[in-house]
């Protein structure tokens, strides 16, 4: 097995932009986590009686450290060593001896979600931590021996200014995390966002401040010394993720938790949604989706498209040979040292160019 992804479906709060499949902590909470890591260990036991090995493991939500830290042990007691364990984090989740468990348990990189480092905007988006609660979280991280961590970092948010978002990306910059990933703020319908926008009670940055945004922190991190390997992604040398890289070049992975997604290379599929179903032991895979040779070629044309190597000229399918010199002569990739790779043009674009593949 390439890789494994664990979902721990927790949030102490829920973000206002949020549509994964989370739920916040209640009063019953404590025994639902006990009850779900014991179905979790159940389903990596049954399913494949044991892991023996894999390269990649990503623990993923939600937020995984709302799980009070023995339960999060446990699980990763109960999975192989692997060359990269990454745990996602919020700040506000963790202290020196939750860290130090999580170092002691194998865990190699931390992925902090900060978003952006002003109060009034992690307000806007009701996040639980303040920029005070992610310094603390991650000066004690580095105190702990962690050396890789990566933060998440969030643009065109409501009310967010050019300036706010790089006074943002020179703090983050000036901590010199060996990642960072940042993403544009994505409505989804069914969230609170959504509802406001609808309403008209809150306001977006235009598209132009959004590309604006965008194209400012790929100067910014790239000047600091990150290379930009993925359209979202930038890394120190060497720090790269490689379960996120997997993933891109259609490694299999395989999935446990609620919701969890899988894939084996030939097909896709996705656990339960429903936490009592869950609970109750059914792993059964939902909505398998058998992939045509044209759905993997679709696939490894856009998901190579993301990586900033892009494809080489000899990987690109005959079938999509001239839509890649339609691309060429719009502006929306371009081809260097026999590679084809999205133009700058081509990422604010990157959707449509995709979908040309589908």
């Amino acid at each position: 097995m390439s890789g494994i992804y664990i979902h721990i479906p927790f949030c102490i709060q829920k973000c206002t932009y949020c549509d994964f499949l989370s739920f916040e902590c209640g009063g019953d909470t404590a025994k639902i986590m006990e009850q779900y890591v014991a179905a979790l260990l159940q389903e990596i036991n049954s399913v494949d009686s044991k892991i023996e090995s894999t390269e990649t493991i990503y623990i993923g939500g939600g937020t995984p450290t709302a799980l009070p830290v023995h339960l999060l042990c446990k699980i990763l007691r109960a999975l192989p060593t692997a060359n990269e364990i990454t745990v996602e984090a919020n700040p506000g989740t963790l202290t020196p001896a939750y860290l130090a468990a999580l170092k002691s348990s194998g865990v190699t990189r931390l992925s902090m979600g900060l978003q952006t480092t002003q109060s009034h905007l992690l307000q806007s988006i009701n996040r639980l931590h303040s920029m005070e609660d992610f310094l603390q979280n991650y000066h004690a991280a580095r105190q702990a021996g962690f050396d890789n961590i990566n933060i998440d970092l969030m643009f065109a948010l409501p009310g967010q200014t050019l300036q706010d978002w790089q006074d943002t990306l020179h703090e983050i910059i000036a901590l010199a995390p060996q990642h960072i990933s940042l993403y544009s703020l994505t409505p989804a319908e069914n969230t609170p966002l959504w509802d406001a926008l609808e309403a008209g009670n809150i306001i977006l940055p235009s598209e132009e401040t959004d590309r604006a945004m965008y194209h400012m922190a790929i100067r910014l991190l790239q000047a600091a010394g990150y290379t930009h390997y993925e359209l979202s992604n930038f890394a120190k040398p060497s720090y790269t993720s490689q379960h996120n890289i997997d993933c891109w070049r259609r490694v299999p992975y395989r999935g446990y938790g609620l919701g969890a997604h899988s894939f084996d290379g030939r097909k896709r599929w996705h656990n339960t949604e429903e936490m009592q179903e869950y609970l109750a032991g059914n792993y059964a895979p939902q909505n398998v989706d058998k992939l045509t040779e044209a759905d993997a070629l679709a696939e490894r044309m856009f998901l190579g498209l993301r990586l900033m190597q892009g494809v080489a000229d000899t990987d690109i399918p005959p079938i999509f040979a001239s839509t890649v010199e339609e691309q060429i002569a719009k502006g929306l990739l371009k081809r260097e040292n026999n590679r084809i790779r999205l133009t700058p043009k081509g990422m604010d674009l990157a959707n449509r160019v995709f979908g040309e593949f589908v």
